[in-house]
């Protein structure tokens, strides 16, 4: 999916973050949550660079990925929100506890297909789509500092 700067300046991206743990957990979450989002908006990488020597720099993100601070309840409150939109154009990635304490994909895999979705407590979530939407729902979080 390749998009002009115009479309992609309709876009935003943010990450919410359980801002109550430790530093550790916040920094994983984000790496988690930003790994698997550039993934599924694949157009948010920039082309790989070269140096004035020629050494080749690998592309990076071409937009800004606030980092926001929330209580779990309030990143659960946001994502059922996002979901019930229902939008193809909207990317919600969601990294949770039965992740983070999982040792292994099937591990993660077995434990979500055994948890009801109101027992799960969400860490982050990273939010791709419109940028108005997206402001709306996220304008009152503070960064993460």
């Amino acid at each position: 999916m390749n998009q002009t700067k115009e479309e992609t300046d309709l876009k935003k991206c943010v990450l919410i973050i359980d801002s109550a743990q430790p530093t550790g957990i916040i920094a994983n979450t984000a790496s988690v949550l930003s790994i698997t989002l550039g993934k599924y908006a694949g157009n948010i990488i920039g082309h790989d660079i070269c140096d004035r020597q020629g050494g080749i720099h690998l592309g990076i993100t071409k937009i800004p990925i606030p980092i926001l601070g929330a209580v779990a309840d309030k990143i659960k409150e946001i994502r059922k929100h996002f979901l019930s939109l229902d939008r193809e154009d909207l990317i919600i990635v969601d990294f949770s506890d039965l992740a983070q304490y999982s040792k292994t994909y099937e591990q993660y895999e077995t434990a979500m297909l055994t948890t009801a979705e109101n027992e799960i407590h969400y860490r982050g979530i990273a939010l791709y789509g419109d940028k108005k939407l997206i402001n709306k729902a996220t304008g009152n979080l503070s960064l993460i500092r």
